[in-house]
């Protein structure tokens, strides 16, 4: 089943990459998007958005929103974001997205939906590469990465236009790509693996649901790429860097990278 969730009259969405809880960010980053999208009302956010349970962040976004006039933040979960708090209101709400807020929802695993009859697909999470220096349970959840059954699911359902993701996937940009093979943190082998491992099944949707555009966060960079396939490849980068923030035309597929609001 997919799900219509076009706002009246909506043509055009705002993009954002991680966040991670930053409320100066926040304040800066939404109401720019109101100034440079003017009557945007949704942002689709490519995760690590900093759900860590508590209401500041929250109402802080709540709080920007409103003052800019937008209606919602959709947010494709990150790695780094309560993970067993997400998986109990996933189960408990049947694959439909989670409202955490007055304007933020969070949006499980293989959740389809369209906006002005452009067809998404959400499927959040990545591989911690510093999940052994973290506690498992407590900033470390192994529900950050999918399985190969969740992958499974969302492939079942089809091609779709538009592929919102956390982690990246292999061959897709060249900055993300030169990150990744460099390794410049001095990430071990078995680090590396489990982040090869999720990059490997995030690969295989990508593949087999054929998008037009994917987008992704996660390697705070900004990039893109077009595959031989024709398939667009966006990597946006982390708050407090330009490439944070996006524009994406529904009825077109056009993508418009904007500045930086720290900026005016």
């Amino acid at each position: 089943m997919t799900n219509d969730l076009t706002l009246l009259g909506e043509t055009r969405v705002a993009l954002a990459g991680d966040w991670h809880g930053d409320t100066s960010w926040v304040s800066k980053a939404i109401p720019y998007l109101a100034r440079a999208m003017p009557g945007v009302r949704t942002i689709l956010h490519a995760g690590d958005f900093g759900f860590w349970g508590g209401s500041g962040f929250l109402k802080t976004v709540d709080y920007w929103c409103e003052r800019a006039g937008l209606q919602r933040v959709m947010v494709t979960p990150g790695n780094h974001e309560d993970w067993p708090a997400l998986v109990e209101a996933f189960s408990r709400n049947f694959g439909q997205p989670v409202q955490l807020s007055a304007a933020v929802w969070m949006m499980p695993r293989g959740f389809r939906f369209t906006l002005a009859g452009r067809s998404f697909m959400s499927f959040g999470g990545a591989a911690s590469l510093d999940y052994a220096d973290r506690t498992s349970g407590r900033d470390w959840f192994y529900e950050e990465v999918a399985t190969d059954s969740e992958v499974d699911a969302a492939i079942a359902g089809g091609p779709v236009q538009t592929l919102l993701l956390h982690e990246t996937v292999d061959g897709g940009t060249p900055l993300v790509q030169r990150i990744i093979n460099a390794n410049p943190m001095g990430w071990n082998s078995e680090e590396l693996a489990y982040s090869a491992a999720s990059r490997a099944r995030v690969t295989r949707l990508a593949v087999a649901v054929s998008p037009e555009i994917v987008v992704h966060g996660h390697i705070h960079v900004k990039d893109e790429a077009v595959r031989v396939t024709g398939t667009r490849i966006y990597s946006l980068n982390c708050e407090d860097g330009t490439g944070n923030l996006a524009s994406l035309d529904l009825l077109s597929g056009d993508w418009e990278w904007l500045g930086d609001p720290r900026r005016r």
